[in-house]
């Protein structure tokens, strides 16, 4: 699968703010200096008004590839591009609604519909093949660079992540990505301000105890893991209702592909599913299983129709390498 059968699926709506929007750069400047997630009111062109969410980069908000990701991820799906010194995104506002949010007003017959539609975008996402783990360096090629990943960075690791702490990435091999991962939490603990360590989970041992116990298993898959040979592909990372932003039973977009990357193909699901709406009771709960289910199967229909082998279909269906998910979360002391 190429990329340009991908972006047939996933239509991003973004666009640049260029040199004919004189109005737009204009406020560009002035938004400059404010970093994080800005919004601005898009300029009159003769003939529609638009309106864009402007994001630029802050030292602390945003590491230093995790905007570049998020742009070279869109790249890759929509041809989006960006130039100039510091990447930025301008996306125009897309007419539609998240699913989890219209979800329950589909009849049955259309949900069945939009199931479909979900289940074609991952295997679309999943026969998007890539040579090493990472994520992705440049809006203007499928060149892949250091990993962004919101489970490790929201946790406290990403003023560390830096080739001058540990490897960032990219990976050759899922074993030297996962210990990467070790490596990562090793440093994490042994550098981070006491202030910035959970007291909560080190009530029944120290956290130099806890560092001693990921070495010893660090050394342990060096010399004894072996990791399963899996296709690396395109993991959005975050692909559930409220980033799928539907117009009637048609997918409008996907959003918020900052930490999307190359990763292993049992990551793409990961036994986990789609989750289409909010779970808010029992009832929704119920809903959300069923449906995420048939996601999942309507993946395995989807795939077979297009000839997978049974090896990679039971990767893609399957609950992923225990060790790798292991590894890409937040490591904290076991429970006794």
């Amino acid at each position: 699968m190429s990329i340009p059968v991908l972006q047939q699926t996933l239509k991003d709506a973004s666009t640049t703010i260029t040199g004919d929007r004189p109005t737009s750069e204009v406020i560009v400047d002035r938004k400059l200096g404010e970093g994080g997630y800005n919004e601005l009111s898009g300029w009159d062109d003769s003939t529609t008004s638009k309106s864009f969410a402007l994001r630029l980069p802050k030292s602390d908000t945003v590491l230093p590839h995790q905007l570049l990701n998020e742009v070279a991820s869109i790249s890759l799906i929509s041809a989006f591009r960006a130039d100039g010194p510091n990447p930025f995104v301008a996306q125009e506002y897309i007419d539609g609604e998240p699913l989890s949010s219209i979800w329950n007003r589909y009849t049955e017959a259309e949900k069945h519909s939009v199931a479909l539609k979900i289940a074609e975008i991952i295997v679309d996402m999943a026969e998007t093949r890539f040579s090493a783990i990472g994520g992705f360096a440049s809006p203007t090629s499928y060149a892949l660079g250091p990993t962004v990943e919101g489970s490790k960075l929201f946790k406290g690791r990403g003023k560390f992540h830096s080739n001058i702490c540990y490897p960032i990435g990219p990976y050759k091999t899922t074993k030297e990505y996962i210990l990467a991962c070790y490596d990562k939490e090793i440093y994490y603990y042994t550098h981070a301000p006491t202030s910035d360590i959970d007291s909560d989970f080190f009530e029944l041992t120290s956290v130099e105890d806890f560092v001693q116990q990921l070495r010893d298993k660090k050394r342990q898959l060096e010399t004894s893991f072996v990791a399963e040979d899996e296709p690396f592909v395109f993991v959005h990372g975050d692909f559930h209702g409220r980033n799928i932003i539907m117009r009637g039973t048609h997918v409008q977009a996907v959003l918020d592909w900052e930490f999307a990357g190359a990763y292993p193909l049992g990551e793409l699901l990961g036994g986990m599913g789609v989750d289409v709406l909010e779970v808010v009771d029992d009832e929704s709960e119920e809903e959300n299983a069923f449906w995420s289910r048939e996601i999942v199967r309507r993946v395995e229909e989807t795939a077979r129709q297009r000839g997978w082998d049974e090896k990679e279909l039971a990767l893609l269906l399957g609950n992923g390498d225990p060790v790798l998910g292991q590894a890409r979360i937040e490591m904290v002391p076991a429970d006794p």
